[in-house]
């Protein structure tokens, strides 16, 4: 037996050439009369059938098949005994599974009669055989016509996983008839090469086409076991417990690997009956189709009926038949009045399938488990992992982010991005996140970018967060799909510290300067102090007049695009309400309205804010400016303080730059003038701000008792001109900012600015005296992959430069 309840037979294998040219002329002789009597779907000339033995008869070897009979010397007899029991058994599913397929508007099978020939005359009834082998567990259907069904003494009590399964074998073998039917092509071509189809090293005995020609005829032997039993058949992967194939689905498709400790010739020893799990490439792909007759079809009948489009296409069935599926998908989906999201092909559904179907690691056999750090960047790509992966494959992680006990309850952001290498169109990526397809972005020079929050995942029982996450590969064209090379990078929370050595050095800034740890530090009086190495929180965002044009260029297409991914989404949710029976809210047809309601609304208001936003664009890009952003989380004695950088700097990509935070701006053109301001948000300022009711505003120069005191020149001649010896000037400096690095990527730099500490009555008295001075000195030094083109857009749900505390994002 080849494999665990899979044997049933392939029509390939070695032959000779005579033979198979023998093979052609008779199968195609044969089929004529057959086709002719009946190929409309829905009309078959019967639906009884009659199970022999069969006595005597001349045997040519063939092929998988093994051998084909001598039909014209050819005699049968009606089984005696138990192989009786069996025979009516078979017959009773075969009429019951023929008036099914009927019902369901397939066309009459390519099956031999009582007469031994394909051509049913009056009265007459189709003819199975059982197989002479009664250790044999598997069925099969013969390149000629002929059926041949197991007589294993475990078929008749059916009271194992295996044999729940194999009872409706000959649903499955009664398919392969129907596939011949259905497909002409295909059984002319199959009868000429019967080796002729290539196959594939790592599934022995295997060719690829099989995951479609088996595939689903395993796909249709489920779906009529759940309905005769009325279940949900499950899948072992997902903790079904009944018998099923399997297969790993990193490879393509139709070019399936098995792990190498479950390869068997087809000679293998037969295994438990008690067994769950067979793995078959072949028909391991039943999955895959059962996920699609869930996607395409609105009923149970709907969910079979769609496999008639996937043999009837007239395409080549190079390759695996890629060319054929893809059309014959499409065609059904818009037959069966598909939603939108699942009427695209391939190019639709196998991300669907990913995300929805193979959610367990234990679908894929080379999945990547990485465990991350808070914050953490993680990089990977096809060039790292074994080069290119080919079409309709899909690459797996699985990242898991420890939360510790006693963590801030400020939750982590977890950003995924992934991007095509040279060679690769970006289109033809897929990242999956879980069970989301994340959406392609509109500009076609942005990677896509989805981020996930750690609070509105559950953790696991480890205490960590979990994402698994795919990269699958498939074109709009899914036959011209070639092997993809990607980048992937996961960052939580996104930004990290370069390390470097040496340690912050105490006294004013220059002491520091060229030697700055990861991570950032402010020091001066209390509120106005905060720490975080290089495993600290931070975010920023180097924004360039290119960057800010390219962003409102970016937005009205995105928003466009977004609202479409949007109800797409409310597509998927009402389809599969009304697949389990709880859909209560708008019907379909509702949605249909709804949906073309909202494209309309959204074309109208794009027409008119469009002048606005070129205008905007243009504006952005005559800029001779570029604004720098930041915010950094750590800690002081009061327990969780933040810290944001907000400056304007001088030229159009940023740079290395000495910035004041006093600045004259009526000698700069409007919004043009350098300068920086830093504020600090100690924890209770951010216990006010995350309770809705803060006590200062974010950007008041005050913290505690203490002000910031930052002067222009201008400004402290002034003030020393209006002194006296009564009360003496108040002078602070202009404040410094120190930009080693300001690009994309990384912003490095020190700063200092005079800090006061008022009386408070400092404006009831004549002469305002501060009764402290101080300065605040500090530094920050933080990296992240951002390159200014995978933010989407112009809007993000973490805002650089302000606090970061719990944010209501949809």
């Amino acid at each position: 037996m080849k494999r665990p309840f899979a044997s049933i037979a392939r029509q390939r294998g070695k032959h000779i050439v005579p033979l198979a040219l023998f093979m052609v002329v008779l199968v195609l002789a044969l089929a004529a009369s057959a086709w002719a009597q009946s190929t409309k779907s829905g009309s078959w000339p019967t639906t009884k059938w009659v199970v022999m033995d069969r006595q005597g008869s001349k045997l040519t070897e063939y092929g998988a098949a093994g051998y084909i009979l001598d039909w014209a010397s050819a005699t049968f007899i009606p089984p005696l005994g138990d192989r009786a029991v069996m025979a009516e058994k078979h017959r009773r599913t075969l009429e019951a599974g023929s008036i099914w397929y009927r019902s369901l508007g397939f066309p009459p099978p390519f099956q031999r009669t009582e007469g031994g020939d394909l051509e049913v005359d009056p009265g007459e009834a189709y003819l199975a055989l059982l197989k002479q082998d009664a250790n044999d567990n598997g069925s099969s259907h013969v390149i000629d016509g002929e059926m041949r069904l197991t007589s294993h003494p475990g078929f008749l009590s059916a009271d194992t996983p295996l044999w729940e399964l194999m009872e409706a074998s000959v649903v499955h073998e009664l398919y392969h008839g129907i596939q011949k039917t259905m497909s002409p092509s295909f059984l002319a071509r199959n009868a000429s090469e019967p080796s002729g189809w290539p196959e594939l090293p790592e599934c022995p005995g295997d060719t690829n086409v099989d995951w479609l020609f088996e595939g689903v005829a395993a796909m249709v032997q489920i779906r009529w076991l759940e309905g005769k039993h009325g279940v949900s058949w499950g899948h072992p992967f997902r903790g079904s417990h009944r018998a099923a194939w399997v297969r790993h689905f990193d490879q393509p498709l139709h070019e399936g690997s098995i792990p190498p400790e479950r390869r068997y010739p087809k000679e293998r020893l037969p295994v438990s009956t008690m067994e769950t799990v067979s793995w078959a490439c072949d028909y391991g792909t039943w999955y895959f189709w059962y996920a699609i007759g869930d996607m395409i079809g609105r009923s149970d009948a709907e969910k079979v009926a769609y496999t008639r489009w996937l043999f009837e296409e007239t395409k080549p069935w190079d390759d695996g038949g890629i060319a054929n599926v893809d059309a014959a998908l499409k065609a059904a989906a818009a037959a069966y009045d598909a939603i939108g999201p699942y009427s695209g092909g391939l190019y639709d559904l196998y991300p669907q399938f990913v995300a929805q179907y193979l959610t367990e690691d234990r679908f894929y056999g080379k999945l990547v488990e990485v465990d991350l750090r808070t914050p953490d960047l993680y990089q990977a790509s096809s060039e790292q992992s074994g080069g290119p992966f080919g079409p309709l494959a899909t690459r797996a992680w699985r990242f898991r982010v420890p939360l510790a006990r006693n963590a801030s309850a400020m939750p982590y952001n977890v950003r995924f991005t992934v991007d095509a290498l040279d060679g690769t169109d970006r289109d033809d990526l897929h990242l999956i996140v879980d069970e989301k397809v994340v959406p392609r972005p509109v500009d076609p020079t942005a990677p896509y970018a989805d981020v996930q929050r750690t609070d509105l995942a559950t953790p696991a029982a480890s205490g960590a967060v979990e994402y698994l996450v795919r990269v699958a590969n498939v074109a709009a064209d899914a036959a011209e799909t070639s092997d993809a090379g990607f980048s992937l990078r996961v960052e939580v929370d996104g930004f990290y510290g370069n390390d470097v050595s040496g340690g912050l050095a105490a006294g004013d800034t220059d002491a520091i300067s060229g030697e700055l740890p990861p991570g950032f530090a402010m020091r001066g009086p209390a509120p106005w102090s905060c720490n975080g190495s290089g495993q600290s929180r931070a975010i920023f965002d180097l924004v360039t007049p290119d960057e800010l044009a390219r962003g409102y260029d970016r937005s009205l297409p995105q928003a466009a695009r977004n609202t479409e991914n949007w109800l797409d989404g409310i597509e998927i949710m009402v389809k599969q309400a009304e697949d389990d029976g709880t859909a209560d809210g708008m019907t379909r047809e509702q949605l249909a309205a709804f949906r073309k309601q909202m494209e309309s609304m959204v074309a109208a208001g794009r027409a008119e804010v469009q002048p606005v936003f070129r205008e905007a664009a243009d504006e952005a890009r005559a800029r001779r400016t570029t604004s720098l952003a930041a915010t950094f989380v750590g800690q002081n004695a009061d327990g969780e303080c933040q810290m944001t950088v907000g400056a304007r700097l001088a030229g159009r990509t940023g740079g290395a730059q000495v910035l004041a935070g006093a600045v004259d701006e009526s000698l700069y053109p409007a919004d043009e003038a350098p300068e920086f301001a830093i504020r600090v948000y100690p924890a209770g300022m951010l216990r006010a701000l995350r309770a809705g009711i803060p006590t200062v505003h974010p950007l008041d120069p005050r913290r505690g008792d203490w002000e910031i005191c930052t002067m222009t020149e201008a400004e402290q001649q002034r003030t020393r001109g209006l002194a006296s010896a009564a009360c003496p000037p108040v002078v602070c400096s202009a404040g410094r900012l120190t930009l080693e690095a300001a690009e994309q990527g990384r912003i490095a730099g020190t700063f200092e600015f005079d800090v006061v500490r008022w009386p408070e009555d400092r404006y009831g008295s004549a002469c305002g005296t501060p009764l402290a001075r101080d300065k605040v000195i500090g530094h920050f030094n933080v990296s992240s992959t951002d390159d200014g083109y995978d933010d989407g857009g112009i809007v993000t749900n973490a805002v650089p430069g302000a606090p970061i505390f719990e944010l209501d994002i949809d």
